[in-house]
């Protein structure tokens, strides 16, 4: 053999236990589970803000991971998201469509990604999760996919109440029979979601809401009062509890205060934050309108259709909105146009119902 056809024998050896070794080692970089960490998240064993080995358990509260021969533990509420080994290309192509707001197609591939993974229990429960709360998102668009959405969440609650998705389940489930005006419900949900670890944190909003949907506005302002000062500046939280406290204070006329607290939440908030701003724009409107003032209003909506018409559950509220105050400034051709669009994108929503049943 010449020592050319021996280097490059060496070499493919080399190559082969190189390849091997990546296979089999979680640590690689190939063939493992990668968790996303929250920024600042300080778990030892994670580079770059991420931890990647192989997924044990779940549990609500946290993740066991196994690194080669160590094993770690992290807190569910330092991850931001979990892509699995060998994970279904069905899943990452329903979080593409849901991004853009497809959701019933996004539905669609979840649902298929829940068959491809049957027998690999944590991604097939992330599946079914994001199915089922997609459908709920469905839902508070078209009041018509609520049974089938509610039947969705809870098959889910039931089949999985120890696994790491079941709070933000319950969450979901919450809205749902809130939107759909079942208290009853909503209640003995918020109160089974207060009891989890961790959950007073994620039900306490929720709770102001059912508050101010039921016409409680002193109650829901005195909540959303002792979550802020309990929250995180800066937190999602904080700033949900500040939106949901500013319709109550409008709700009760106090509209000076609604707007002040609206405009911070819009200043401190980055401009290309569309889950942030197109509510809180939506809600601003809202103020202005109760307050008499349907110009400054206009101006609030139009910030949503304009820049943040991506996110689908806000942006119906605000094409139904700036019709109907183009209406009221007897400006009908623009109301018609502005309806036409609700109708032609919205067909199934709540709000076009509404703009509809006002218009007869």
């Amino acid at each position: 053999m010449s020592k050319t056809s021996a280097r490059r024998g060496m070499c493919r050896l080399f190559l082969a236990a190189i390849v091997a070794v990546a296979v089999i080692s979680p640590s690689s970089g190939l063939r493992a589970d990668d968790i996303a960490l929250v920024p600042g998240a300080k778990i030892k064993q994670a580079i770059g803000g991420r931890v990647r080995g192989t997924i044990k358990s779940e549990t609500p509260t946290e993740v066991v991971v196994t690194l080669g021969a160590n094993t770690v533990t992290v807190p569910t509420d330092q991850i931001t998201s979990i892509r699995y080994d060998l994970q279904s290309a069905s899943y990452q192509l329903g979080e593409s469509r849901e991004s853009a707001g497809q959701l019933a197609e996004a539905a669609d591939l979840y649902k298929k990604a829940a068959a491809d993974t049957s027998g690999r229990p944590f991604p097939h429960q992330a599946a079914l999760f994001r199915e089922a709360k997609v459908l709920a998102e469905l839902a508070m668009l078209d009041p018509g996919q609520a049974n089938a959405a509610n039947d969705k969440l809870n098959q889910f609650i039931r089949t999985y109440p120890g696994g790491r998705h079941i709070a933000a389940a319950r969450e979901a489930l919450a809205r749902l029979q809130i939107q759909s005006n079942d208290f009853t419900g909503a209640e003995a949900t918020i109160a089974t979601l207060a009891r989890m670890p961790k959950g007073g944190e994620r039900s306490a909003v929720i709770r102001g809401r059912l508050l101010e949907k039921q016409g409680k506005h002193d109650e829901a302002i005195a909540e959303m009062d002792r979550i802020i000062a309990a929250s995180p500046k800066g937190s999602d939280r904080q700033r949900a509890a500040r939106l949901a406290k500013a319709e109550s204070l409008a709700a009760v006329k106090r509209f000076s205060e609604a707007e002040t607290l609206l405009r911070e939440v819009i200043r401190e908030n980055p401009a290309e934050d569309a889950e942030s701003q197109a509510p809180a724009y939506n809600t601003l409107g809202d103020c202005l309108r109760a307050a008499n003032r349907p110009k400054d209003a206009l101006i609030a909506y139009l910030h949503t259709d304009l820049l943040y018409s991506k996110d689908r559950e806000e942006h119906p509220r605000a094409l139904a909105a700036i019709s109907t105050i183009f209406r009221q400034l007897k400006q009908d051709g623009r109301a018609d146009e502005f309806a036409q669009r609700l109708k032609q994108e919205y067909p199934n929503s709540a709000w076009t119902s509404q703009r509809t049943a006002e218009s007869r």
